[in-house]
């Protein structure tokens, strides 16, 4: 069940629309409590608190001029907390000395906001987070589990900094698409972790969504250019016509034909994946261009050079779009950030001697119970879930078989699909 956070009244909030500081630390004084312990519940330590209720502040801050109600901010909060927990878990995860950051107070995490927001009040992007509210996209879910049902994916609070660097083809085509990010018309899109979207785009053009990611459907969608802006990873088909583009942190990947192909750009990836299935596509960094045809892949550095991933690499990024997840030697840390991705787990474990063991698996992405064996097997590792009902990891009793069957986790109702958002009068 998502947290709740303190009620914000109706000045508040007018004020926070407006662009007052002061109105946001007031939400941010009141709420803080709220948040840490909720951060700490999903992160399973006390220390995911202040980095997280600072990251939930900057994202309803990048967005405050679309909380139009109580509602909206509450959902806008609970979905920042929560990408807050996954962003830092896979922190940790990936650094050499663990990550632990140092603790903070409600005094000075609101100094580290306030600068933030200081600083990118100088910057000359910081005028377009005050666009007015987007409408708010349906798309056809499934989760992690199998379930079906419909989920619907609110606006995202995206960070315009990872684009900031771009810098080939301001004119054109691509001027055009980045443009429409900003229009009135633009769709922001989020998916949450362990879930997975459908989203029709216009006329023959469609894409999936792979979890934790966050898109931006371009305004004027098909009269100008069809553009889409990524945050994690997406399989798209679309159809012949004009100028389609999708922009990756500073990727342009663009065909007027139709195509199909999967792309993965995740804030934390060393590199874009771009895998194309059918017809080809042009992938154009600051650095260098490459067209990529059906059957072929590429991996983009952070500095832009383009160079040919192994199949492995590929399907670690891209199985999903195929459904399936596949690890081919990565260490378990890394397998442990992507079980919180895409299966919402957020696993852990206090022997840190076991987060190097390499991990070779594939299974069905839509069956959690098979991946979990499928780890258990691999790392030689066994999952049960400790008296907080937390999963963990521990290390399996030498000449020990997996269990058939992971520890079961204590009964809880099953999970409800989200309720179609009510239309406004």
């Amino acid at each position: 069940m998502a947290a709740s956070y303190p009620p914000v009244d109706n000045a508040t909030l007018k004020a926070l629309r407006k662009g007052d500081v002061s109105a946001l630390e007031k939400i941010h004084r009141a709420s803080y409590a709220a948040i840490v312990a909720d951060a700490a519940r999903q992160g399973g330590d006390p220390s995911f608190g202040p980095p997280v209720a600072e990251l939930a502040m900057l994202t309803v801050w990048e967005n405050h001029a679309n909380h139009e109600n109580e509602e909206d901010l509450q959902n806008a909060m609970q979905t920042a907390v929560r990408a807050g927990v996954t962003r830092e878990q896979r922190r940790r995860a990936t650094a050499k000395d663990g990550g632990r950051p140092s603790g903070g107070t409600v005094d000075s995490v609101w100094t580290r906001i306030n600068a933030e927001i200081a600083k990118s009040a100088s910057a000359p992007a910081a005028s377009k987070h005050t666009e007015p509210k987007r409408k708010i996209e349906r798309a056809a879910a499934n989760d992690a589990g199998g379930r079906g049902g419909m989920i619907v994916v609110g606006v995202v609070l995206l960070i315009a900094a990872g684009f900031g660097g771009w810098k080939v083809m301001q004119q054109g085509d691509h001027g055009v698409a980045e443009g429409s990010f900003t229009a009135s018309g633009a769709k922001p899109v989020s998916v949450q972790a362990g879930q997975r979207a459908n989203l029709p785009l216009g006329p023959g053009d469609t894409a999936a969504i792979g979890s934790d990611s966050r898109v931006v459907v371009g305004g004027d969608y098909g009269t100008k250019v069809r553009a889409f802006k990524l945050d994690g990873s997406a399989k798209l088909h679309v159809s012949a016509g004009k100028h389609f583009e999708v922009d990756a942190k500073e990727v342009a990947i663009t065909t007027s034909s139709a195509a199909t192909f999967a792309v993965r750009a995740y804030k934390d990836d060393p590199a874009v994946i771009v895998s194309v299935k059918e017809g080809d596509v042009k992938v154009e960094t600051p650095k260098e261009s490459r067209t990529v045809g059906a059957g072929k892949a590429v991996a983009i550095s952070g500095d832009g050079v383009i160079s040919d991933p192994s199949a492995e690499a590929v399907d670690q990024a891209l199985g999903w779009a195929d459904g399936h997840v596949a690890f081919t030697n990565a260490p378990l840390h890394t397998v442990m950030s992507e079980f919180m991705r895409w299966y919402d787990l957020p696993v852990t474990t206090k022997d840190t001697s076991l987060l190097m063991r390499k991990v070779t698996m594939s299974v069905a992405l839509e069956s959690k119970k098979d991946a979990i064996a499928a780890l258990e097997e691999s790392a030689k590792v066994r999952f049960s879930y400790d008296k907080d009902s937390k999963p963990v990891l521990s290390g399996a009793p030498a000449g020990s078989k997996p269990a058939a069957k992971p520890n079961a986790k204590p009964a809880a109702k099953p999970a409800k699909a989200a309720a179609p958002a009510k239309k406004k009068k």
